[in-house]
């Protein structure tokens, strides 16, 4: 089997993984890269047929989870290429797609399960469902010509799933030949710790009780796992949580048990000036009906605003300024520390202006340095081979023979 990195050896974000057996190709992910000059079509790997649909031997691109530099060029591929991805994964893109860019939708799609082994071709894959950011996300195990690739994909051990990144540990796969690991976090500050999404519930809690006034909620819509964090400390002070739309909307399409549902939970649902335009533009005022009974408006919102913590983002700070919300208000920040600078309007200065507070909690979405040995132990892999990371060295503290790759060389496993 051969392995050939387009994109992803060399920096973090934009994976790409080329896999080919007996003159068969599948892809591992096939995502935008998060820096440089190349974007959208322009960005595409040089693979034969990936644009143009003329390659029988290109056989489906495999996507890890739901986050842009693993999926996003996947617009861009001949739409005969068949999609592989997490059922929930796949809902959770296509409902987002109502909304912006942050969705997608793929004509051949074709989904995968924990652990439950399928084919392509002559690649036997077996999905590990694993605890990251992005919902839905899985490492994968591949098999051909007698050899045995692990791809971690994104993963890390501190969150609210990691529970499955403890039985990879206690239950890993045999005989791996080569293991694809990523390493986001290698060549941070050592003295960094990892706090757990539980601690956070703690920290977050603690928070909301010392304000007077609204508590902003400033993450990433997509991230579930976040979202359950400030929904649970919210219960925790006796707050109400108000979600928008766009949120809500998730909720109700992943449609599972484990989520609260914003039609028969005590969530709130607000809709912002912007997404109405959006919606009276397009004419979906079927996304607004199945939450009109818990709809929550600006004047609710001004009276009742020490006791709701509500999702928020830099487009609906019109909104929260109209309401007259704002007096004694908080934003918590939860979101890599590196967003906030390069926000616009600058988030900072907003809070500045008004006189709202600004806190960051967060965790990463991403594994330890220390999880990352576990992995590496426990799997124990003839070569390991660096992806997502910009600090190749720190793979040699492992314990397994390192190989780094550049991006478009090909290895032979």
């Amino acid at each position: 089997m051969k392995i050939l990195i387009h994109r992803g050896a060399e920096e973090i974000g934009g994976n790409c993984i080329e896999l080919e057996s007996q003159g068969k190709i599948i892809l591992l992910d096939l995502g935008a890269p998060l820096s440089g000059s190349l974007s959208g079509k322009n960005a595409m790997p040089p693979i034969k047929g990936l644009v143009d649909g003329s390659n029988p031997d290109l056989l489906g691109i495999v996507i890890s989870h739901p986050h842009m530099d693993h999926y996003g060029l996947v617009g861009f591929a001949h739409p005969s290429i068949p999609v592989y991805i997490g059922e929930e994964a796949d809902k959770l893109l296509r409902a987002a797609m109502c909304f912006g860019s942050f969705g997608a939708e793929f004509p051949i799609t074709r989904h995968y399960r924990h652990r439950k082994p399928f084919e392509i071709g002559s690649f036997r894959i077996t999905p590990y469902l694993a605890d990251h950011s992005a919902f839905d996300a899985y490492s994968l195990l591949i098999e051909a010509d007698g050899k045995t690739i692990f791809y971690s994909g994104d993963l890390r051990g501190h969150g609210w799933k990691s529970d499955v990144f403890e039985a990879l540990l206690n239950s890993p796969p045999q005989n791996v030949d080569a293991m694809l690991l990523e390493g986001t976090t290698l060549g941070r500050d050592a003295s960094e710790t990892t706090a757990t999404e539980a601690e956070l519930v703690s920290r977050i809690a603690h928070s909301l009780t010392g304000t007077k006034g609204i508590v902003l909620a400033s993450f990433a819509g997509q991230n579930i796992d976040r979202l359950i964090t400030f929904y649970k400390a919210a219960l925790s002070a006796k707050r109400t949580f108000v979600v928008d739309l766009y949120i809500a909307h998730l909720l109700k399409a992943i449609d599972r048990k484990s989520l609260p549902d914003p039609t028969i939970s005590n969530l709130r649902v607000f809709l912002p000036k912007r997404m109405k335009s959006k919606i009276v533009r397009d004419k979906s005022f079927d996304l607004v009906a199945p939450f009109y009974p818990y709809r929550i408006y600006p004047e609710e919102i001004a009276r009742r605003k020490a006791d709701i913590v509500m999702t928020f983002r830099n487009s609906m700070m019109d909104d929260l300024v109209a309401a007259d919300c704002l007096s004694g208000a908080r934003v918590i920040y939860s979101l890599w520390p590196g967003y906030i600078e390069r926000s616009s309007p600058n988030l900072h200065e907003w809070c500045s202006e008004h006189k709202v507070d600004f806190e960051i909690i967060h965790t990463s979405g991403h594994a330890s340095k220390a999880d990352l040995q576990h992995l590496v132990a426990a799997i124990n892999p003839k070569t390991l081979i660096p992806i997502h990371t910009f600090a190749h060295n720190a793979y040699f503290d492992f314990g397994s023979p390192v190989k780094v790759i550049a991006n478009g060389e090909r290895f032979e496993v």
